[in-house]
């Protein structure tokens, strides 16, 4: 599906048109091979760069073909995918390509976000400033989950853990759109003139991704930490539950092997005395002392 929308600055808000206009933001989502064609070949854009903009899996980069600037990121889904977006800088329109509506493109449609389509590199800052955002506040998120497991680590059940495991997926993938995100905007000062006060924003935006990073690769340590804690809890839980298994046997098989030495039919010790049975089954106790002492010293 492709839509155009336009907004110059003495616009108040953004309008859809019913078809292209200089300056105009054109907005694909999930588009057919024909409208692929379309768009190749209406505004010259290159069809390998199109298709791979619908490529879930595709790498962060930045591409710039006769003066179009290709760029690709990654989008943050309801359900904390990563989704490809591709933002093409040309000479008279900004266009946005994806393979569903990422969050920031349907909040710029919907006019949450305010961006002037005519300017054409600030809209490209202020799409990469949302972006960040986005990745800042669910990152954020994520580590405040992480760190009230950290405090609550003796308590971690099943679920927890499965949550701690999907959250170690969800940093592995930020550290991976951070690293070359920074790898983008470096290149974006190096290729592109800004005026001073756009560099700025875009170095504040490089500030931002390296907080980012490190905040991801902290909690990822932080996480692996729990998971080593978690497991030498449920070790030293698992070695407990065996020595009272062997505790267990040990108690049943001395009293069990007594008295199958007392059921044969041959002569016996105290087999004549009245209080056998008082005399064995101290016996019996005191080795269940001697037995639980010694386990108590050695394992407890």
């Amino acid at each position: 599906m492709i839509t155009y929308f336009k907004r110059a600055v003495k616009d108040e808000l953004l309008k859809q048109l019913n078809k292209f206009s200089v300056g105009c933001l054109i907005n694909v989502v999930n588009p057919s091979k024909e409208e692929i064609k379309f768009l190749e070949e209406e505004f010259n854009l290159d069809k390998q760069d199109i298709i791979a903009g619908l490529d879930t899996n595709e790498t962060p980069r930045i591409d710039i073909v006769n003066g179009t600037i290709y760029l690709f990121v990654k989008d943050i889904a309801p359900n904390k995918e990563l989704e490809t977006l591709l933002i093409v800088i040309a000479n008279n329109f900004v266009l946005t390509l994806s393979r569903v509506e990422t969050n920031v493109v349907k909040k710029i449609v919907d006019g949450k976000i305010k961006i002037y389509t005519t300017q054409k590199l600030k809209s490209l800052i202020k799409i990469l400033s949302q972006l960040n955002k986005s990745f800042e506040k669910t990152t954020l998120g994520v580590v405040r989950e992480v760190r009230l497991r950290r405090k609550n680590i003796r308590k971690l059940s099943d679920k927890d853990v499965t949550a701690l495991v999907e959250y170690e997926e969800i940093l592995n993938n930020f550290i991976y759109y951070y690293y070359h995100m920074l790898i983008i905007y470096n290149r974006l000062l190096k290729r592109i003139k800004f005026y001073e006060k756009d560099k700025e924003i875009i170095e504040d935006l490089v500030v931002e991704a390296n907080e980012g990073f490190n905040l991801c690769k902290s909690s990822l340590k932080t996480i692996s930490n729990i998971r080593d804690h978690y497991m030498i809890l449920l070790s030293n839980k698992l070695n407990r539950v065996l020595t009272v298994l062997t505790l267990v046997t040990i108690f049943i098989s001395i009293p069990a092997a007594i008295s199958g030495i007392y059921g044969m039919n041959i002569l016996l010790p105290l087999q004549h005395n009245p209080f056998a049975f008082v005399y064995i089954m101290f016996l019996i106790v005191i080795i269940w002392i001697v037995f639980y002492a010694y386990f108590k010293r050695k394992i407890f």
